[in-house]
């Protein structure tokens, strides 16, 4: 037992390098026609979220070739793999589409991989990951995002958060990092004239849940250079008892003196 613990300890505080972390995912993933999978993308994630043993995501481009509105012959890049490595175990998940339509609901493209804070002082972390399926004739595709936390008892990361949303229509996926939202998800629709606004908030089941949903004041199209989140920060807080007629205006960004137009919050 004693020298089993020396053995796992020496094993836990030994640095693996990235090399050695790239050919173990390129190794577990599939191979076609004698190609083998193409990493994208490498983040250390142990010290963000202060993990008992070395954790690492990775992303990767399996073999292959998808449709593309924009050639008519498929062109190169299989379904995104997305790995969580610990130590040299990895574990991907990756789709396997069946037809050209399924290339449009499966992530073959990593946009980005980042740790995002729930709390203040960089505290409470999440990792984001953000992904985009194949795009369609109009340049429009899907665009998803995931929220992982890791569970110090059990040594792994879990998710906790996960949406797609089109591209087109001015919609978002936001995760809020300040403000009294600070650790919520914006989600904005497009719903016929206007948007379908979505809060979630990670409550006590340990995911993310719907905490309010309603019909935008802002109308698409209505030429106002804030994002919808933004443009609809009054009404949100208004909603969730954060925010009374006659306070001050949230400031969206600096260089911003907010004003209120027909329900929606502009810049002046």
């Amino acid at each position: 037992m004693a020298v089993a613990s020396e053995t796992l300890a020496s094993e836990s505080s030994r640095k693996i390098s990235p090399t050695d972390i790239r050919q173990s995912v390129i190794s577990s993933l599939p191979k076609s026609n004698g190609q083998s999978a193409h990493i994208t993308a490498i983040l250390d994630v142990t010290r963000p979220f202060d993990a008992r043993t070395q954790w690492t995501f990775v992303a990767a481009i399996l073999p292959g070739s998808h449709p593309d509105g924009a050639d008519i012959q498929p062109v190169d890049g299989g379904p995104l793999a997305q790995c969580f490595v610990n130590n040299l175990a990895s574990h991907c998940t990756f789709a396997t589409p069946k037809n050209d339509m399924d290339w449009f609901s499966t992530p073959i493209e990593l946009y980005s991989a980042e740790v995002v804070f729930r709390g203040a002082n960089s505290t409470r972390p999440l990792l984001m990951i953000t992904a985009g399926s194949a795009h369609g004739g109009d340049g429009g595709h899907s665009i998803f995002t995931e929220l992982f936390t890791y569970d110090r008892r059990s040594d792994k990361f879990h998710s906790v958060f996960s949406n797609a949303t089109g591209s087109n229509n001015n919609q978002k996926t936001r995760f809020v990092e300040e403000g009294p939202l600070r650790g919520d998800v914006i989600v904005d629709e497009p719903a016929g004239c206007c948007y379908r606004i979505e809060v979630y908030r990670l409550g006590a089941s340990g995911r993310y849940a719907s905490i309010l949903r309603y019909r935008s004041y802002t109308v698409y199209g209505d030429g106002n250079p804030l994002s919808v989140s933004d443009s609809e920060m009054p009404e949100i807080l208004r909603r969730l008892g954060l925010w009374h007629r006659g306070d001050a205006l949230p400031i969206p960004h600096e260089g911003c003196a907010p004003v209120m137009r027909r329900g929606e919050e502009w810049c002046r």
